[in-house]
């Protein structure tokens, strides 16, 4: 897909056989496999943590001052949803983070370094979604991939209406 950047984190037990179902993938769908590191600049890894039962939003923005004003690592963003709370952070604050939010009361659920989308590339298009998307299930299917990211962007409705068509 050329409309968007995809990193794909992947075990390598034998690179070879990586690269080549990587290469055939992307190819199969339109897109092209870049050398690696190629499209890292569009991407930031960071730490993140999944909080459960988290409190009212004023509360949680005064533990994540006190956090830091004790000297813990910075709360680079948050984004609060119905289940739960993502927090993020520097990549090398993961543990230290983990540690102060525990310490604060705060239940963690999850947490692990993930590439967030610095740059981001939005899609109108609905043939285009279509292929990117397509691509990137193919991407995450193969077995020696760990994870996908991608700088996707598209509109919530148009996503739904093309995953409720592809049903």
């Amino acid at each position: 897909c050329d409309w968007s950047s995809d990193v794909c984190s992947s075990d390598l037990d034998n690179r070879n056989r990586t690269a080549a179902d990587l290469r055939l993938a992307f190819s199969k769908h339109g897109g092209n496999l870049g050398e690696s590191g190629c499209v890292s600049y569009l991407f930031d890894q960071r730490s993140v943590l999944r909080l459960i039962r988290t409190p009212p939003e004023d509360a949680l923005i005064e533990i994540l001052v006190a956090l830091e004003e004790a000297g813990g690592p910075a709360v680079l963003s948050y984004q609060m949803e119905a289940d739960g709370t993502e927090v993020q952070g520097a990549y090398s604050d993961l543990e230290a983070l983990l540690e102060g939010l525990r310490r604060h009361g705060l239940a963690v659920e999850s947490w692990e370094h993930r590439w967030i989308a610095s740059t981001l590339c939005r899609l109108e298009d609905p043939d285009q979604l279509r292929a990117c998307l397509r691509m990137l299930d193919a991407l995450d299917e193969l077995d020696d991939v760990r994870s996908v990211t991608s700088n996707l962007e598209a509109d919530e409705a148009l996503i739904e209406s093309l995953m409720a068509s592809a049903g």
